[in-house]
């Protein structure tokens, strides 16, 4: 059985409030009805005797037991209302028959009154008179609702119960029969008129009585009904664009329909209200998650907050999606059209950096002519640098610069990101490296889009070419020159391709060259690069051809190493194809140096011809032969490589071409440039794990700010929500001047109403500065934030966050609640007003106070004096002073030591209607005042009702002539749904302190009339391994006096077929 709490420690309800029967304003001191006065003659428990027409003595009892008018009047006063419900409470217990039985006993009984008196109007000879015939019908109708015998005990009863209940409907009818029939028995019709004769008297002394209170109220307490409290409203207003900030006078009107008697209704503005015309037009809210998974990494996420017209209010920092901060890169460096390239980026960390252990969790981002395109990287530190690498296939795309449409941003070269992964966010160890200086490096091979020119003109590079003329002699050169190395501080560069038309061997070269008095290794070459339209040397003479250990020609190579960075980068458009000119940088020569006769033309010709000479004037003995015919070496499959690195310190940006910008949480993750100073950390450090950013448009110019939060209780923490009150959150507020944030003095703070965000009201904060057009992003925007720390548990769910809300106080309502929508303008046209909108419904306002609501007050004061001393006094302190609040309940503890504590236990309908939970600040409220009235040592505290989780987990099988299992299904989980919560389904408020059997709640299960077999029935994870009449039962109940339980319910159908705990029909049932 469920153990109830007694009367006196079940609470107070707002409606027993206000209709205390301790009052006789309307209570009925001696009772007036005379059907109520027999029915109490007929039931009196002492005898009464009376004198009949012949003077003889006798019992009243017997006179009164079987006449038909008492009959009725014990069938009309049985109070049929909450038979039905209280029956299906008691299905499958005990108790059932026990309600049928007593029906029954009750018909029975009247029928046999009814057949008593039938007999007695037989022998007195009216047994046709109307009387005896409505008697007659009763006693039938009666006996038919016994007769149903092939009904089940349910049925039955429902017939009983509706048969009594028809009755009951037409008493008038029934009872007009017996009184106009005329058979009434004289001494019972003497009976009646005493009885209706003593009504009226006593209704009149009622009367009398009920002046009394209104008397002592009115003429020696002098109370008086209070007036009404003129209604509040929030109306929005969005000034007219390109206006600027305006100020609306006090008392300005604005229209709301008519009033209770007919006037125009106007609400008013209490003070000056400036409109500013800065609009919020995007919150966040962002929050760390710490993973017990990746060693407790701090996952970074981002939450956007709808601002307005939101259905659902949003729980403060939960369902975010992942965010991504860390760096922008801009460089030439990043100019990479072609070739195999790789890439690394180095931080130079400062000594005071903090090195850790692991280095994963960072994602790299290259912006592509279609979007951006996520790299495979590695991330290490070495040599005290962070290093960032990834390399470019030869098939890769190149990248390209940013293009607004595509990237959200434009810039003048390719960039990369580096931006945290939650899949192991480097957040916390990130934010401890700190850097003063970034090294770009990068390496690339197979270039063979380039420029090649020699004293014949352009050379196509894709066929074979003679790379130092036709004539190839002593100071032939060749240019060759890619836009791509124009843009880069090159630390080496190298031509690289296959020599053709050359002796493939070191021998032979010599062979051929021998005669001209050379040999492979004289063969050099100067290197030079063009800067500023001068050419200048790029390190020593080197051998044009080079050979392995067996002599063999290898490739053509010739390297420029710098020590010096040979160009400066021009930020001129560069023309397609890359053409050379004497003032364009980035184009190198190649010049043969040695030997003097070049690779021998013209020295062959004059050899030859020196030859031919000497030849033909000599005998053939002596003739010469004619020299060998010297190469002119040909190139083919021609490429360039190169290395590259810039470098520069943060306090030397400016002087760069490596553009270093943040990528923050603000929104679209736009790149912001960092301020000039000595070091960075690698991530920003933030004042708080939650913070909450908005972004206003049109704020140019403006300094002071005011926000309007619209918080309700966060419905998805329901019911499970506890906040408790004395929890501070607080925050601390920021502004980002363009490059990083500056804090805001509290000082600064003129308003925070909201208390933490616990409750709605205004914010409203004085910049340090007014705010520019340095302070704002891209779009406009400029942003503020707040650190959130405390209890977030007791934030409120934003429903809206506005600017421009203005409170209006009602002129001439009668504190009846606007609806909302109601104000849709001003009184008078002003063309600086855009709109007026009135998003919520009034609030703040209260009815004049009736005659029967200054009785209530007068008696609580009275009762209690304004002092809690007794559980009552607290109950009906909260309930005067905060109508809102529909029940509450004083639950005293006692402790070991002292007095007891005092817990107030509130429920209200007020802002959840379902669990009745009330926001900590309400709480707090409430627990405020309350304390001005307790005792100075009293622990008190004021809390919401608690709920718990009790799980039921029911194993059964059904009847396999049940059709519909479903359905089934459904009923179990009624059953014990209503013996734990019946409050739930009825939507009533909920009993405290129940403790519930676990044998009942088997009874009502097992009982089912479609269960062949109840298995197992398990409560939070314990269950009696037999139930029957020996066996000790368990209760469970709440782990407070203030906890209510709240079932989890799940019923699993096993098959008939099948072994116990083993195949499932379907798929398992699972209803909480």
């Amino acid at each position: 059985m469920i153990e109830r709490t007694t009367y006196k420690l079940k609470g107070t309800l707002r409606i027993d409030f206000e209709t205390d029967r301790a009052r006789l304003d309307s209570f009925p001191a001696l009772e007036s009805d005379w059907n109520k006065l027999l029915h109490r003659l007929t039931k009196a428990d002492e005898p009464l005797r009376y004198h009949d027409g012949d003077g003889e003595e006798d019992m009243l009892y017997p006179f009164l037991e079987n006449q038909e008018l008492t009959v009725f009047a014990d069938i009309t006063r049985k109070k049929l209302s909450n038979y039905g419900n209280s029956f299906a409470n008691v299905q499958g217990t005990a108790m059932q028959a026990a309600y049928v039985q007593k029906l029954r006993q009750d018909i029975n009984r009247w029928i046999a009154r009814l057949d008593s008196y039938l007999h007695n109007t037989w022998q007195a000879g009216n047994n046709s008179s109307p009387a005896a015939e409505t008697a007659r019908w009763l006693k039938e109708r009666l006996e038919q609702s016994l007769s149903a015998d092939e009904l089940d005990g349910n049925n039955n009863y429902y017939r009983m119960l509706r048969t009594v209940a028809a009755i009951q409907e037409n008493a008038d009818y029934y009872l007009n029969q017996i009184k106009d029939s005329g058979d009434i028995d004289p001494a019972l019709s003497l009976l009646v008129v005493y009885l209706k004769n003593y009504g009226s008297i006593a209704e009149a002394f009622n009367r009398r009585l009920a002046t009394l209170p209104e008397l002592y109220r009115k003429d020696i307490l002098h109370a008086v009904p209070q007036d009404a409290v003129q209604d509040n409203v929030y109306v929005i207003i969005t000034p007219t664009e390109g206006i600027g900030g305006f100020t609306l006078p006090k008392d300005e009107p604005f229209p709301a329909g008519q009033n209770a008697t007919g006037e125009e209704l106007i609400y008013r503005t209490e003070k000056k209200e400036y409109i500013s015309p800065i609009q919020c037009v995007e919150a966040d809210a962002l929050y760390g998650f710490s993973n017990p998974s990746y060693g407790g990494a701090l996952e970074l996420y981002k939450q956007l907050i709808q601002l307005q017209d939101t259905t659902d209010a949003q729980t403060l920092f939960a369902h975010g999606e992942e965010l991504r901060i860390g760096w922008q890169v801009e460089s030439p460096m990043l100019v990479l059209n072609e070739g195999e390239r790789n890439i690394s980026i180095y931080f130079h960390l400062t000594a005071d950096s903090s090195i850790p252990n692991n280095t994963k969790g960072f994602v790299l981002q290259l912006s592509g002519a279609e979007g951006w395109m996520e790299q495979t990287s590695e991330c290490y530190i070495e040599s005290g640098r962070l290093c960032f690498s990834f390399s470019l296939p030869y098939n890769a795309v190149a990248p390209a610069s940013c293009m607004e449409e595509v990237h959200g941003t434009t810039t003048e070269y390719p960039v990369i990101r580096i931006l945290t992964d939650n899949a192991n966010c480097p957040y916390k160890w990130a934010q401890q490296l700190i850097f003063d200086s970034v090294e770009i490096k990068t390496e690339v091979n197979g270039i063979r889009n380039f420029s090649f020119y020699n004293d014949q003109g352009e050379v196509d590079t894709t066929q074979p070419f003679h790379p130092f003329g036709i004539q190839a002699e002593c100071g032939a050169c060749f240019l060759f020159g890619n836009e791509e190395m124009s843009l880069k501080n090159l630390q080496e560069v190298r031509l690289k391709g296959i020599w053709k038309e050359l002796p493939e061997t070191e021998e032979g070269f010599n062979k051929m060259y021998k005669e001209y008095g050379t040999d492979a290794d004289v063969f050099k070459v100067s290197t030079e690069y063009q800067i500023g339209g001068r050419w200048k040397k790029c390190g020593d003479e080197q051998k044009l051809f080079s050979f392995n250990e067996n002599g063999d020609l290898n490739s053509a190579e010739i390297v420029f190493s710098f020590t010096v960075q040979p160009q400066s980068i021009s930020s001129d458009e560069i023309a397609v194809p890359y053409e050379y000119s004497r003032d364009k940088d980035g184009f190198f020569r190649i010049t043969l140096e040695s030997p003097s006769i070049g690779f021998g033309t013209k020295a062959y010709r004059t050899l030859f011809s020196e030859t031919m000479v000497h030849n033909s004037g000599c005998k053939e003995k002596k003739r010469k032969d004619l020299p060998s015919e010297p190469v002119i070496p040909v190139m083919a499959d021609v490429e360039l490589s190169y290395i590259a690195t810039e470098e520069t310190t943060l306090s030397d940006m400016e002087r760069s071409f490596i553009r270093l910008s943040r990528i923050t949480a603000l929104s679209r993750q736009e790149p912001f440039p960092i301020a000039k100073g000595e070091k960075q950390p690698f991530l920003p450090s933030v004042p708080a794990e939650n913070l909450l950013y908005f972004g206003l448009l049109h704020a140019l110019g403006e300094q002071n700010l005011r926000l309007y939060f619209d918080m309700v209780l966060p419905q998805e923490k329901i019911p499970f929500y506890d906040p408790q009150p004395g929890r501070q959150v607080t925050l601390a507020w920021e502004y980002w001047n363009g490059n990083e944030w500056h804090s805001i003095a509290i000082e600064s703070v003129l308003a925070e109403e909201t208390l933490g965000l616990t409750q709605s009201g205004f914010i409203e904060i004085n910049l340090p500065e007014k705010i520019s057009s340095s302070h704002m992003d891209k779009q406009g925007r400029a942003w503020i934030r707040a650190a959130v720390t405390g209890d977030l548990s007791s934030c409120l769910a934003v429903r809206g966050i506005r600017t421009n809300c203005i409170r209006l106080i009602s002129q001439n309502g009668d504190g009846t609640s606007l609806p909302a929508g109601t104000i849709q303008g001003i009184k008078e046209p002003d063309e600086r007003i855009e709109s007026v909108t009135q998003p919520l419904s009034g609030f703040g306002g209260k009815p004049a106070e009736t005659a029967t609501g200054v009785a209530v007050r007068q008696t609580s004061r009275i009762s209690n004096r304004h002092r809690a001393l007794m559980i009552k006094d607290y109950e009906h302190l909260v309930l005067e002073f905060f109508p809102e609040v529909d029940k509450i309940q004083c639950i005293s503890i006692p402790q070991n030591k002292g007095a007891s504590k005092i817990c107030l236990v509130v429920f209200s309908r007020a802002e959840d209607s379902r669990y009745f939970l009330s926001p900590a600040w309400k709480l707090a409220e409430i627990q405020q005042l309350v304390r001005q009235y307790a005792s100075p040592f009293a622990s008190l505290r004021v809390i919401n009702p608690v709920y718990e989780r009790v799980n039921v987990h029911c194993k059964a099988i059904l009847w396999d002539s049940m059709p519909d299992k479903g359905k089934a299904v459904r009923q179990l989980v009624v059953l014990a749904q209503n013996y734990i919560a019946p409050w739930y389904r009825k939507e009533e408020i909920p009993m405290l302190r129940q403790r519930y059997s676990y044998k009942e709640l088997h009874a009502r299960m097992v009982n089912h009339e479609d269960l062949m077999r109840l298995v197992t029935l398990e409560v939070n994870g314990k269950s009696l391994s037999r139930i029957d009449v020996d066996t000790v039962d368990f209760t469970f109940e709440g782990k407070h006096p203030w906890s209510v339980l709240l079932p989890v319910i799940k019923i699993e159908l096993l098959s008939p077929h099948d072994g116990i705990e083993k195949a499932e029909i379907g798929s398992n049932f699972i209803i909480g």
